[in-house]
């Protein structure tokens, strides 16, 4: 029986904690991992997950010769020059691109993980397609959920993300529960509301109405929109579907 943990923001991590046989499965719901789920779907090659703008410029001229596409935001506003790193407008321009990829906590939160065995990145977008997989390959390990939280604040909306998936996994088998793994499934299961009203109440939900970006908060809001399971390679430094991630092993 495997053992399921949720870490309640990105700063609780301590990357030397990671053991061999230890899961990831990270939520940044509002927004990165939603938006990094929805431009694979849309046909992205992969996407680079990357700390900060430096970083990202960086890389950007490393691959340039692919003219890839550069998104991001620090503290809720676009970086200048950059694309907007949300979901709707970039499914239109992914297909067959390279994207990367830079947020002030969802691709930190990643890169904070990349000590586990394996990384996996989770949103309402594709919570049965990581259940399946977990169930599948991982039922036996030890799974961390970590929520990415905002600037060192825990996150509404990751939680209810991390109970999403729990749900999920216990209508599949048994596992062992720490007490905020409990306490996140708690969450989902006695939420009566759409999750879209979930999503809008949060602090995070409110400032993207804020900034004009309800059609993005409807569309993350859409629990199993896509059967696609993102992983973080630490050797390649990029997000994969799962079965393209495999191929190039």
């Amino acid at each position: 029986m495997g053992r399921i943990h949720v870490v309640l923001k990105k700063e609780d991590i301590d990357p030397s904690r990671w053991q061999v046989n230890s899961v990831a499965v990270v939520f940044d719901v509002l927004l990165a991992t939603s938006t990094i789920t929805a431009s694979l779907a849309n046909g992205a090659r992969e996407v680079i997950p990357v700390l900060n703008e430096q970083e990202a410029i960086a890389v950007s001229k490393r691959f340039q010769q692919e003219n890839p596409l550069v998104a991001g935001e620090y503290g809720g506003i676009t970086i200048k020059g950059f694309l907007p790193p949300n979901p709707v407008a970039l499914n239109r321009v992914v297909y067959n691109r390279l994207l990367i990829l830079s947020t002030t906590n969802g691709t930190v939160a990643t890169r904070r993980s990349e000590g586990a065995s394996m990384v996996y990145l989770c949103s309402l977008l594709n919570i049965q397609a990581i259940a399946d997989r977990i169930y599948q390959e991982h039922r036996t390990e030890d799974i961390v959920l970590v929520c990415s939280g905002s600037a060192n604040s825990f996150c509404l909306e990751d939680y209810y993300g991390a109970g999403g998936l729990l749900h999920s996994l216990l209508q599949k088998g048994e596992w062992t529960l720490s007490d905020a793994a409990r306490g996140a499934l708690m969450v989902y299961s006695n939420e009566k509301r759409a999750a879209k009203e979930v999503l809008a109440e949060t602090r995070v939900g409110e400032m993207m109405t804020a900034y004009g970006l309800e059609e993005d908060l409807t569309f993350v809001a859409n629990e199993n929109q896509y059967n696609i399971v993102p992983v973080f390679s630490k050797r390649s430094g990029s997000i994969k579907e799962v079965k393209e991630y495999e191929s190039s092993r």
